[in-house]
């Protein structure tokens, strides 16, 4: 027995194709943003850096640990065994005898606005 739906038959059947199509096509949501676009730089930075106020510009130390400006802060490191003998400074402080301790003080110094920090 064969089902007859006279001349109509090919543009309905097609009709009824492109609804079922539609119908069960893709369910998975679209990516927000496509992934082929870069994505920009922030504005302003998300963290933005805690400056240090009292910042020795001229011994690259924050000022209230800078024992060359204040000598009153000497006899406390001197107590903790803090204290580099041969050039007169906190041995956390002496970039001479600890070269390392450069880039850390480097890494804390403010910058000027308008400024950034070159990587290194």
């Amino acid at each position: 027995m064969s089902l007859s739906l006279g001349s109509k038959s090919p543009p309905f059947a097609l009709l009824i194709v492109a609804a079922l199509c539609v119908a069960c096509g893709d369910k998975t949501p679209a990516p927000a943003h496509s992934t082929s676009e870069t994505p920009k730089p922030a504005a302003v930075p998300l963290v933005q850096k805690t400056l240090i106020a009292d910042w020795c510009p001229e011994h690259g130390v924050p000022e209230s640990v800078c024992t060359r400006c204040n000598d009153e802060l000497v006899a406390g490191f001197q107590a903790k065994g803090d204290w580099c003998k041969a050039h007169s400074l906190p041995e956390t402080q002496c970039v001479t005898c600890h070269p390392e301790l450069k880039a850390k003080f480097e890494a804390l110094a403010p910058t000027p606005a308008g400024e950034s920090k070159r990587g290194g």
